[in-house]
């Protein structure tokens, strides 16, 4: 950015917007959200949008720090086998089986990409990232019910220019980062441009293994992971573009996920291979848990490989403009854990692989003549996946009663492929009544989708119980395997209406309908229906107080049918779409105001009231029904029933309520900018399992930033202080096996957000213009 500029980033959900500091007044930029260029806030839906540029400033590492800052978002780090949980608006999804898909789609430069594995934990060279929240059934398709994150790169320039940073910090934090972009061919018209983005973060474990057996593994919760992308951008000439790109992630550590056998002591305190009563490695009850120091004996390793390649093809034809939007991508994971999570040789999980190949197709065309009244945009997707997973584990029984010695040994080995395939022509028309006789600034709205998705492939499951009877059946209880096949084809769209009652006021109502396909979870030959969800939603965007305050606020109420939930244990695993109607409210408000020059102030206020409806299933947390769950499959009690029902639960991942405030304010010296930023997150309680049993409760998290640019944006500082209060804030939860206790409670199995972390960044830009 140049002197004479000076722009000061506003922070928070309103992400993209900026404030000239001489006039203070607040721009907003233009976003593809409708997949076309359009001012955010003449778009009539929930988005926001967060520059790069907002995302360093606010010191926004990757989805963990994103939440804070965009309403009705949640983000979840994976448990086991490297999946994430993305939540939106009460719509997540805990099943991390290749056989499985989110909710909120992910998309990276109008790419989808089906597994979660390939949401990256490092954001650099970021143009801006997109969240748009409920469904999106017209432009975007199958499982978009809950909502749309796009990320969008910085893409080549035609004039050189680069930056190199190296962040140091505490656990011995150390990320260096480069970019470097320009011409490579200006001849006859014709110009070649390139990008070239390179990364590398490295901190050491957040958790601490007081484990002392040779095969543990003490370098749990750290990261080491690299980052390579190119871009060539061919412009034939000014109506026809070609960008081609090419990506690599890689990431060698996995989350350390922290078992609360305390809850279910008896496995680890009894039997022959009993740890010690008050020795360091004894958490047998919750005064002794502590969230980031455990004993694992078994190795916890972990590998993440993601490759995408995408080329995306744009074409003016004056009557309309065309685009290609092609990619393919893999994704491998691996990991080996300890299943008990103790100092005990109970369980381990010896392999979990997960491998997928993608490959999509999108074209569209959009209409070019602004002053038509009727604009339009219609396109045909393709997608097709295939995803294999091998699982397996062991249960040694080692540390039973001698009654019942090795009565509960097991293996489980499950492996299977699960391929999608999936088509949908799509279109969507909007009508501005302004642009005719009429005069009225009111716009019409209506899309159309129907998505066409079928899933198939093989299942392969052998669950051994070696001792014979009557404690197991003497080897292979069970062979499951064999093909499966299952289509779906479904119908979404959206109408709405938007009013623009003035240049800076619009208000927009609209009704959308969003899907999520069904799926299976491998080697179980277990196959769900599809998810349902509509959405009515009204909302303002206002620009006011001679433009230096803006206002974003939406409401609405979704009501999702047969909506997906994970259970897991020992007498039913799978997924389950829950019998009754599921109701989400919520109102969502986004502010941002400078009061003065270079003082920018925000926040954003989430209430939301997610619960489930009728919902009879097999609580997945007791191998046995606990108290008040004799129900039969019609939820009516009745003498050795076995089933709960969880109507009027929570939500899992949905806090009923969450604010963001941050502030800023930039001193201009003869030296440069200095901006001291302060950021803080509140959040109502979170559930994890339909149950509500293991909460994280209301936490608060405040993130401090000081930086320096100089004058001409060549040199920059930055130092931090994130998660201030130190506090253990739980990101996700996933159930150990329910054999560690016997049969009787699955233990929780908790993920953390990082701890209090401090660091000083240091940035050098360069431009030949």
């Amino acid at each position: 950015m140049r002197i004479g500029t000076r722009l000061a980033l506003l922070g928070g959900v309103a992400g993209c917007l900026f404030a000239t500091q001489a006039a203070a007044q607040i721009e907003t930029v233009v976003v593809t959200a409708e997949k076309r260029a359009e001012n955010m806030q003449k778009v009539p839906i929930a988005v926001s949008a967060v520059t790069g540029e907002s995302l360093e400033r606010r010191g926004t590492i990757g989805f963990k720090e994103l939440q804070n800052q965009v309403p009705s978002l949640r983000f979840g780090a994976g448990v086991t086998g490297g999946e994430n949980v993305i939540t939106m608006r009460g719509l997540g999804s805990q099943n991390t089986t290749p056989g499985g898909d989110s909710p909120v789609a992910y998309n990276v430069d109008g790419i989808y990409l089906q597994r979660t594995t390939a949401i990256d934990p490092e954001f650099y060279d970021i143009e801006r990232v997109e969240v748009l929240r409920g469904p999106q059934g017209t432009l975007y398709g199958r499982n978009s019910v809950g909502g749309t994150i796009n990320i969008i790169d910085n893409k080549p320039t035609d004039e050189l220019s680069g930056s190199v940073d190296a962040l140091v910090g505490d656990y011995t934090q150390r990320t260096f980062r480069a970019w470097l972009s320009g011409p490579l061919l200006d001849d006859g018209g014709t110009q070649i441009l390139f990008r070239i983005t390179a990364g590398d973060a490295q901190h050491s474990p957040y958790a601490t293994n007081l484990s002392t057996s040779p095969t543990a593994n003490h370098d749990l919760d750290a990261e080491d992971f690299q980052m390579a992308r190119g871009q060539l951008l061919f412009k034939f000439n000014p109506d026809m573009t070609l960008l081609l790109s090419a990506s690599l992630n890689q990431n060698f550590d996995i989350a350390a996920a922290n078992t609360a056998w305390w809850e279910a002591p008896a496995r680890y305190i009894n039997g022959s291979n009993a740890i010690p009563l008050g020795s360091p490695c004894d958490f047998h009850t919750a005064a002794l848990y502590k969230p980031r120091v455990f004993c694992q004996d078994a190795p916890e390793d972990g590998a993440n490989r993601i490759t995408l390649f995408g080329a995306t093809y744009d074409w003016d034809l004056g009557w309309a403009g065309f685009t290609s939007v092609s990619g393919y991508s893999t994704s491998a994971v691996k990991q080996t854990s300890d299943g008990d999570g103790s100092d005990a040789p109970l369980a381990r999980g010896t392999a979990w692989v997960l491998r997928q190949h993608q490959m999509s197709e999108e074209v569209r065309l959009h209409s070019n003549d602004d002053a038509n009244p009727l604009k339009w945009i219609a396109g045909f997707y393709y997608f097709w996946s295939d995803n294999f997973e091998n699982f397996a584990y062991k249960d040694s029984g080692k540390d039973d009663t001698p009654f019942t010695l090795y009565s509960d040994k097991f293996n489980f080995l499950s492996h299977g492929h699960t391929k999608t395939r999936s088509y949908a022509p799509f279109g969507q028309v909007d009508y501005d009544l302004a642009k005719t006789s009429l005069g009225i600034p009111l716009t019409i709205t209506a899309g159309l989708r129907y998505s066409n998705d079928e899933k198939y492939g093989t299942n392969y499951l052998d669950y051994q119980l070696p001792i014979n009877p009557p404690f197991g059946c003497g080897g292979s209880c069970g062979v499951t395997q064999g093909p499966f096949s299952k289509s779906w084809g479904q119908m979404t769209g959206k109408f709405g209406l938007s009013y623009q009652a003035s240049d800076d006021v619009m208000v927009y109502a609209s009704a959308s309908r969003g899907y999520l396909s069904g799926g299976n979870i491998i080697g179980l030959a277990h196959v769900y229906g599809p998810e349902t969800a509509w959405s009515y939603e009204t909302g303002l965007k206002d620009n006011f107080w001679d433009g230096r305050a803006q206002l974003n606020i939406a409401a609405y109420h979704e009501e999702i049918s047969d909506l997906q939930v994970f259970i897991q244990n020992s007498t039913q695993s799978g997924i389950n779409n829950v019998n009754g109607l599921t109701q989400v409210n919520g109102i969502e408000t986004e502010f941002t105001w400078a009061p003065i020059d270079n003082l920018q102030l925000n926040s954003t206020v989430t209430l939301t009231s997610a619960h489930y409806g009728k919902y009879v299933t097999t609580d997945a947390r007791f191998g046995s029904p606990p108290p008040g769950c004799d129900l039969d499959a019609s939820g009516n009690p009745v003498p050795g029933g076995k089933l709960c029902n969880f109507k009027g639960n929570n939500l899992n991942q949905t806090p009923p309520y969450s604010v963001d405030v941050g502030a800023q304010y930039t001193f201009e010296t003869p030296v440069g900018d200095i901006t001291p930023r302060i950021d803080t997150y509140f959040s109502g309680r979170v559930d994890f399992l339909p149950d509500n049993l293991s909460p994280q409760k209301a936490y608060t998290q405040t993130n401090i930033h000081l930086t320096w640019q100089s004058v001409e944006h060549t040199y920059g500082v930055e130092a931090f202080v994130n998660n201030v209060e130190n506090n253990d804030v739980i990101s996700n939860d996933g159930l150990q096996s329910v054999t560690l206790s016997k049969g009787v409670l699955e233990p929780d199995n908790y993920v953390y957000y990082p701890p209090r972390t401090f660091g000083i960044r240091l940035t050098y830009n360069f431009n030949t213009k």
